[in-house]
Order: C-alpha cells, then sequence, then structure tokens
C-alpha cells in the first residue's frame, strides 16, 4: 500500500446538546509529535474549554498506531467513540480533537458517547479528502558505466533522480513510490556492481 486519502487541510464542525458545545477538529497527522502539535494549536484556538478528548490513526497496514483519551471525560465515554469515527470514516493518518464547553447539564455516559461520537463524524464527513502517494528515497551504488541503465530504469518506473555523488562509483540518490521499490530492486540485481541502501 502506496497510497491513502486523507483529510486535505482542517476540518471543523459544532455541535450543541443541552448547552454544551462539542467542536470537532480533524487533520492529517503522520506522527505522534504532528498529533501533539494539532493538540496545543486546538488548545491555544479554545483556551477555556472545560475538556480536549481525542484519537488517532497513524501509519497504514501493520504499521498503523491507533490511540484515544477521555481527557478527564467517563471511562470510553468520549475517546473511543472519536476513534470509532476515524475507523469508519476509510481515511488514514488522522487527528481528531473534539473539544467541550461544559452547559450546565450533566449528559450521562450514553449522552457523552453520542454527542461525541457525532461531532467526530461529522467532522469527518464534511472533510476534504486528498490522496497522498508514499515514497521512499534509496541510494543505488553503481559502477560508472552503469549509471545510464540504472537510471532508465528508475525512471522507466516512474522515479526521479534527486542527486548524485561522484567517489570511486557513483552513488544516485532517488525517490520512488514505495510499491515500486520491490521491482526496482529485482531489476537492479541483473545489473553487476549495484548495491542499494536506505537513504
Amino acid at each position: 500500500m502506496d497510497e491513502y486519502r486523507t483529510v486535505s487541510g482542517l476540518s471543523v464542525s459544532k455541535l450543541t446538546v443541552k448547552n454544551s458545545r462539542f467542536i470537532g477538529l480533524a487533520k492529517c497527522v503522520t506522527s505522534k509529535d504532528e498529533m501533539n502539535g494539532f493538540l496545543r494549536y486546538a488548545m491555544r484556538e479554545y483556551p477555556r474549554a472545560t475538556h480536549y478528548c481525542y484519537a488517532y490513526s497513524i501509519g497504514l497496514g501493520e504499521e498503523k498506531t491507533e490511540y484515544c483519551t477521555d481527557a478527564g471525560e467517563p471511562n470510553n465515554s468520549a475517546g473511543p467513540p472519536i476513534l470509532s469515527a476515524i475507523r469508519r470514516s476509510g481515511l488514514e493518518n488522522v487527528g481528531c480533537i473534539v473539544v467541550r464547553y461544559f452547559g450546565g447539564v450533566k449528559l450521562g455516559v450514553g449522552g457523552l458517547i453520542r454527542a461525541y461520537g457525532r461531532c467526530a463524524r461529522e467532522c469527518l464527513s464534511k472533510a476534504e479528502v486528498e490522496t497522498r502517494v508514499l515514497y521512499r528515497t534509496l541510494r543505488i551504488r553503481s559502477p560508472y558505466d552503469k549509471i545510464s541503465p540504472v537510471i532508465n530504469l528508475v525512471k522507466n518506473l516512474g522515479g526521479e533522480v534527486r542527486g548524485m555523488e561522484y567517489t570511486e562509483a557513483a552513488i544516485i540518490q532517488v525517490e520512488l513510490r514505495r510499491g515500486d521499490i520491490p521491482r526496482l530492486l529485482e531489476r537492479l540485481r541483473a545489473i553487476e556492481g549495484i548495491s542499494v541502501e536506505e537513504a
């Protein structure tokens, strides 16, 4: 898997339930550091909120990491419904925060689950979506007389040459879609004197 659908920019939704205001925020995040930055942004934008509950899903396939927090709400009343909304959205590498301003009326666990879940679902469903492609950068060590075949092979697979170093051998830095790497490596094995490493 080397492409995925995710939120483009920032999506915002608003919901009021029994005087409590819920504000949903969703954006693409690709690391925990990015998610922490997103949370700091929410706290700056909505500084007097009662709760900042959130969930994220980062990575693809077996590398996926998911997390959610109730952030002071009753157990499983906020984080899990937000995470469930992310999973059902079909989007990847997403962080979703639901900010709550308490309105003076307790909603109960069931009411909180419905409110947090609905706010997150609405936020994700109204988001603009973009497709992102995952690339990898490789360093190919090549004898000088094999540079042209290597570059042609990379370009035929839709890759790009990003740089060249000239030492006792040529080191060609290339960028390629992650899904095309196995084909490149297989074909490079047929060329004598080639070695490959991650950049």
